[in-house]
């Protein structure tokens, strides 16, 4: 299982994953790097589905170069991804048992800035490219933590947020998910951000204990509200009467 996100923020974009990968055969896990950076641009990225058909990818995003536009950058992602993702289809040999009885796919997870704009671009297992602006929310999640993932932001989509707060999102989103998944992803947590000057980073300790105690903050902060609404219904007794039929 994975889960991987990104954030569009006001001053950059941040990207972030789970650790977990896991063998369909053996259903045993292991923890794995999954999030990448194409060559030296501005540009990181994360796969969910099959190893082998991402490692292809992977070979040929070596390749990419930035473009004259954000759109002609769209495209020549496709364009290299694209092949492979037919590849795996035509070359597939079924085999009787789950896990082996289709083609592999792959879904790619895209956050980037160029010339100062951040973006986040998601390229399915059939081809189709989503790009998550303001009208998706800035933000975007993919594999098989992905339900929880969108359920947990949901209430932040409309939220401005700069790269500080972003990373507290992301955080907060994997935890969740991780805690909610009983098993299926796992930590560490790793978080990257690119800022508007192109500026690639991962967040490192002591950041990462920062971002963790953010987190049971907000937690804490969740359940004291919850705590004084209770105490404030009770003493109301804002609880309207059940009407009687007739």
């Amino acid at each position: 299982m994975t889960l991987i996100v990104a954030v569009r923020c006001t001053d950059g974009v941040v990207i972030g994953t789970d650790s977990a990968s896991m063998d369909y055969e053996t259903g045993l896990k292991q923890p794995v790097i999954k999030i990448k950076r194409v060559d030296e641009l501005p540009i990181l990225y994360g796969g969910s589905g099959d190893v082998g058909l991402i490692q292809k990818i992977d070979e040929c995003l070596a390749k990419l170069t930035e473009g004259p536009s954000l759109k002609a950058l769209r495209q020549k992602i496709k364009k290299l991804i694209l092949p492979e993702l037919k590849d795996a289809i035509d070359e597939h040999v079924a085999y009787p048992q789950q896990g082996f009885n289709t083609p592999p796919p792959a879904i790619l997870l895209f956050a980037g800035v160029f010339k100062g704009f951040p973006w986040i671009l998601e390229i399915e297992k059939d081809g189709r490219d989503t790009m998550y602006d303001a009208n998706l929310g800035n933000f975007a999640a993919i594999g098989s933590g992905k339900p929880w993932a969108q359920a947990i932001f949901r209430p932040h989509l409309t939220t401005e947020r700069d790269l500080n707060l972003g990373k507290i999102f992301t955080r907060r989103v994997l935890e969740d998910a991780i805690d909610l998944a009983a098993g299926g992803l796992a930590r560490p947590i790793h978080i990257h951000t690119i800022t508007l000057d192109g500026t690639v980073a991962q967040v490192e300790d002591p950041e990462k204990t920062g971002l963790r105690e953010a987190c049971d903050i907000w937690r804490s902060l969740e359940r004291e509200a919850v705590g004084k609404l209770l105490a404030r219904n009770q003493v109301e007794d804002v609880t309207p009467d059940i009407p009687v039929p007739g």
